[in-house]
């Protein structure tokens, strides 16, 4: 199975539109929102993404460790 793990924080200009594309080649589409004060999960969500949320803005490398540990599941 291939898995895109696409960390996000406040892109909801573009999220929707990198979710689409990414989809297109994996088979899951995981987004963790980083904090974001906009609406990328909710985007991320209505595109097909699984969407893991970070209550506040925890970094790059904490997004990655938080889908990873969802892929693994």
């Amino acid at each position: 199975m291939k898995i895109a793990c696409i960390p996000a924080f406040n892109a909801e200009k573009k999220i929707g539109d990198v979710v689409k594309k990414c989809s297109e080649w994996v088979d899951k589409v995981i987004v963790c929102d980083d904090g974001s004060s906009d609406n990328t999960a909710k985007i991320a969500n209505e595109c097909g993404a699984i969407v893991l949320s970070h209550k506040k803005n925890q970094g790059y490398g904490a997004a990655l460790i938080t889908m990873f540990d969802q892929a693994r599941k």
